[in-house]
């Protein structure tokens, strides 16, 4: 993958910043092996789950102040869009799903004026 700072090594992964944190590096990791269209689908996938594994306990290890990566888990699924693109898809676990939720949720109320 392209050479990147990634969000659980910055000084500011804490709290809910690193959920925020951790979406931006999912998009970059999927973005990067759906594109990957030289390697057969099933490599693809196989890599793209290695990653998203070594991402999240990665987050788990380094990101202070929160305990919403503990215990969880990511699976890549290969999903194919109206245009018949295939897509590459984090499905989170039900307890990381939550917390990306409850931050929505709260970014939502915040924003209101």
């Amino acid at each position: 993958m392209t050479t990147r700072p990634w969000g659980y090594e910055r000084a500011d992964c804490r709290g809910d910043f690193a959920l925020s944190l951790f979406l931006d590096d999912i998009e970059h990791l999927v973005d990067h092996y759906s594109a990957r269209t030289e390697e057969q689908l099933e490599a693809r996938i196989f890599r793209a789950q290695a990653a998203a594994n070594k991402l999240l306990q990665a987050y788990e290890k380094n990101a202070r102040n929160t305990d919403a990566f503990t215990r969880q888990f990511i699976e890549i699924k290969c999903v194919t869009d109206e245009h018949d693109t295939q897509q590459f898809v984090p499905i989170f676990s039900s307890g990381l799903k939550a917390q990306l939720l409850r931050l929505l949720h709260r970014t939502n109320q915040t924003s209101r004026h």
